[in-house]
């Protein structure tokens, strides 16, 4: 005889439910983080070559390439902007730095270069918040326009880096860390201080999620989109660097769609199109999972053509997902 009450039959949900639950949360909360984990295990039993170490090392300095201007994107989409003008930033510190090499320091010449993509972040800002120009449309102009500037200056020839230091250092590793992911690795460690930690990170989150409410806030709007603008510049600047490096020399079409990169890492490391919310580990998962997919394609023997319809799934698969986690925010919270 069973004389127990059948709610004591149930299975106890705090028996399980803690360490279940809390292992629910955290894969939810680093899909990315295991999604690169098994891509690199699958890519690893396909091709022996991946995990040679220098592919590891190729691996990580593309991935710095993007990630660091992936940094300051990362800032612009949460605060509900863009920055399309990415290629012709880079092309026009490139160039002047290539120019200026000869006749100065690789300290000058970084100097140089994130002064020209601060004021650059500059004229945006002031295009998108002094004139109220749509973000899209601002930069879309100023990339026309740094392009433009670049092919004239240099009347459309490659301009070579002649400083055997300058490339050492931008391609360089210690020990098998390449020097350009290092960088990569502090600058999204200060991006996030930056972003979640400052005040600056708490108002352009703001805006991002609600201009209006901002601003009813007390928020200069204006100030918010011309420092964030400024940032990204930065960031440009510094990633520009390093491609110039790598390839051992500037010139105008050095870089172009590579902004379509920059907004993929950033997009697939989950931060809102729509603004108000972004991850910067994420933007560092979502930079090396678009690289190590671009490798793999390559290692693979994937022709170039289907190369990009590849990515392109991948990036509709990964807004898709981030979309739909988003939605399911507000039903978790009812």
């Amino acid at each position: 005889m069973n004389d127990k009450n059948p709610e004591m039959l149930k299975p106890s949900s705090d028996e399980h439910s803690p360490a279940s639950g809390a292992l629910w949360r955290l894969l939810k909360a680093q899909y990315l983080t295991a999604t690169l984990i098994v891509v690199c295990v699958l890519l690893g039993l396909c091709s022996r070559s991946f995990f040679g170490a220098g592919n590891i090392a190729n691996i990580l300095a593309q991935s710095a390439f993007a990630g660091i201007a992936a940094c300051g994107m990362t800032v612009l989409i949460a605060g509900g902007l863009i920055d399309l003008s990415v290629a012709g930033q880079i092309a026009i510190c490139s160039i002047v730095v290539a120019v200026a090499l000869p006749h100065m320091t690789i300290g000058a010449a970084f100097a140089l270069a994130l002064v020209l993509g601060v004021i650059m972040g500059l004229v945006n800002g002031l295009l998108v918040a002094g004139l109220r120009i749509p973000p899209f449309i601002a930069t879309l102009g100023s990339l026309y326009l740094f392009l433009g500037a670049a092919f004239i200056f240099t009347d459309g020839n490659v301009v070579p880096i002649s400083s055997h230091y300058f490339r050492a250092f931008t391609t360089g590793s210690i020990s098998v860390v390449p020097i350009a992911f290092i960088v990569f690795a502090c600058l999204a460690v200060l991006t996030y201080l930056l972003f979640q930690h400052t005040y600056f990170g708490r108002e352009i989150r703001a805006v991002g999620s609600n201009e209006r409410a901002a601003a009813l806030a007390g928020i200069s709007i204006p100030r918010v989109k011309t420092l964030a603008f400024v940032f990204a510049g930065f960031c440009f600047a510094l990633s520009a660097m390093f491609i110039c490096g790598r390839l051992s020399s500037a010139e105008g079409n050095m870089s172009i769609g590579y902004e379509m990169t920059v907004i993929a890492a950033v997009v697939i490391g989950g931060t809102s199109m729509r603004g108000g919310s972004g991850t910067i580990w994420g933007t560092v998962i979502g930079a090396l999972l678009f690289t190590i997919l671009g490798n793999a394609l390559n290692l693979l023997g994937v022709p170039s053509y289907w190369q990009y319809v590849v990515t392109g799934v991948v990036l509709i698969v990964a807004i898709s997902i981030g979309t739909v986690r988003q939605r399911a925010v507000p039903l978790r919270s009812e």
